[in-house]
Parts: C-alpha cells; structure tokens; sequence
C-alpha cells in the first residue's frame, strides 16, 4: 500500500505502452539524434564541437530505424529549428543596421571629397582675380567664383536631401527592430518566419539589390484547395498540412534560403544570388516534394497536397511592393492553368 505523503513514481511510458528493450533503445536514439541535429543547427560549423556532432549524429542514424518524428522527438525539434531561425535573424538584423551606416558613410566621403575640390577651384579662381587688372579678365574670374559656390551651394542642398533620406529610413527601421524585438519572428504552427520577419528582410534584400546588383529571386508558394482540407477533416488536418508543406519547403532549399509564413496558406521564399531559370527548377523541386509526400488526416487517412508556385526575380527599379505583385501574379497564373505548377514573371 502507497503511503499517502508519498507520491507515486510516475511510470517512464505511458500505460498504454509496452516496450521491449530493443524498442526502448531505438526511441531513445532518436531522441538523442534530434537532439544533435538539433545543436549542429545552432553550433557555426567552424567550431570543432560541430564536427564532433556531426559525426556522432552519423553513427547514431546507421543503428536508428528512420520513422516519421512523433511526440517529444518533434517539439524537440521544432524548439531548436524555431531557436536557429531566430539566431539567424539577429544577424539580419545587425546586418540592415551596417547597411545604413555604411550608405551614411558613403555619402559623407562623397561630399568631403567634392569640397576638397570646390576649395581648390575657389582659391585658383581668388589667385586669378588678384593677379589681373582686366575688367574682362575680373568678370570672367567673378563669374567662375559665383559658379563655383553656386555648384557648392547646390551639393550641399543635395547632402542635406540625402541626409534626410537616411534618417528617415534610419527611422523607419529602427521602428521596424524594436517591433520585432517585441514580437515573435517564428510561426509556431509552422517553423517558418512570419510576416514580421518577412517583412524587415524583404527591405533589406532590396537595398542590398540596388548596391551590389546581385540578383535574388521571390517566390511565393500557395496550398491548393486548402480550404477544402479545413472544410472536410477539420483545422487540426489543415494545421497538419501547413507545417508538412512548410518542412518540405524548407527541406529543398539551401540554409542561407528563408522561408516566411505570409499568411494563411501561403509562403514566400526568398533566396539569394540565383538566376530566374536556378530559381524556376527550384520552385519545381518544391512543388514535387510536396507532392509527393503524404500526408494523414482523419483515421488515417491518406491526404494528397499539392502546391501552386509564383516565383520572379530583382530587377532594376523594384521595390518590395513590385517584387512581391509579380510573384503573386505569376501564382495565380498557375492556379488559373490547372493548380500544381511552377509559373514565372520576369
């Protein structure tokens, strides 16, 4: 009999389960291993932990039988994938801010080094006025004078417009960095970035784009008949098939790639110096993985998803909003030509 001020030893499975050894030791493995996979995320790959880590993880996947992540293996999971996107982030973050300063800079060296020339042609113009007697010599030497400071004139009230332009921006960001400071960056049904993150990433790939001319591609990725699934199987389905598609999304992209939870059932991608044609195989790719997962719904049942893909890439003169419209335009293209295809719009 149980003493009562004692409470009983909670059992190490639920009652329901009944593991032999060889069962217990494959579930602990792959705890373990999601665990390492876990901290590999999160370890920079130039540390030598990361290679230790990565070659444990190894070992460890030979001996463990691969079954879909159930339980406490996936919000184990999903807790350090939703820790590495934020860390990713902050860098994002820091990297807006050295963006500004640096364009800040720029324009202050460009004035500095215009008013180290007007000095010059001010005082060889001051030398020519002195030196002569010529009433046609003085005009022409009065007129580069008033020439010369009205050019100064003019950069100057060109510096104080662009001064204006940085500190506006200045603003609007640091608005943009407290926001999110204060806000989650991660869906949590999903892993993905939301639409905060979104949108303080999408700014700053733009301004990138008109310094440095490297081009990158938006694509955004929306479920086919999603409403279908919700109507039918219930929300507890459609949220399954949200964070399945948003997996497979993430799993055909490289790690520099980010994927955002835009709204509802619609993603957006964004990724970094590629080509329209590198970009289109990759909105294929997508829209095959996700096909050709499965997906279950009630009792079991078998769901069949497929995805309709937009995808554009920078060019000159875009801005977020025009980037973004014509990846959507080229999405609902798709959608118009039958659903489960890869549209593009230069």
């Amino acid at each position: 009999m149980l003493n009562k001020e004692q409470p009983p030893v909670p059992p190490t499975t639920l009652p329901h389960e009944k593991l032999t050894p060889i069962e217990f030791n494959q579930r602990v493995s792959r705890l373990l291993l999601v665990c390492i996979e876990g901290l590999c995320k999160l370890v920079p790959q130039k540390e030598y932990l990361y290679d230790t880590l990565n070659d444990l993880g190894r070992v460890i996947k030979k001996a463990v039988q691969q079954k879909p992540i159930t339980g406490i293996a996936r919000e184990i999971e999903d807790y350090f994938i939703r820790l590495a996107l934020e860390n990713k982030f902050r860098e994002t973050k820091k990297d807006v801010m050295k963006q500004i300063v640096f364009d800040l800079m720029g324009t202050i060296q460009e004035f500095a080094a215009h008013s180290s020339q007007f000095d010059s042609e001010l005082e060889n113009a001051i030398q020519e006025l002195e030196s002569t007697d010529n009433l046609g010599d003085l005009i022409k030497a009065k007129e580069k004078i008033v020439g010369t400071l009205g050019s100064l004139r003019k950069r100057s009230s060109t510096l104080k417009t662009e001064l204006e332009d940085h500190r506006k921006t200045t603003e609007i960001l640091t608005q943009q960095l407290e926001k999110t400071e204060a806000v989650a960056l991660v869906d949590s049904l999903t892993n993905a970035l939301n639409r905060n993150a979104y949108n303080l990433k999408i700014g700053q790939m733009v301004r990138d784009y008109e310094r440095f001319k490297e081009p990158f591609a938006l694509m955004v990725v929306d479920i086919d008949h999603f409403k279908n699934f919700n109507d039918q199987y219930g929300h507890k389905a459609g949220d399954k098939v949200l964070h399945s598609v948003a997996g497979n999304i993430q799993r055909a992209l490289r790690t520099s790639d980010l994927v955002f939870r835009y709204g509802g059932e619609e993603f957006v991608v964004l990724i970094n110096k590629i080509s329209l044609e590198n970009a289109n195989r990759l909105g294929e790719k997508i829209r095959q993985q996700v096909e050709k997962d499965y997906y279950l719904g009630p009792d079991n049942k078998t769901l069949k998803v497929t995805v309709s893909v937009g995808v554009t890439c920078s060019r000159e003169g875009d801005n977020e909003v025009s980037l973004f419209d014509r990846a959507d335009q080229a999405m609902y293209e798709a959608k118009r030509k039958g659903r489960n295809l890869v549209q593009s719009q230069l």
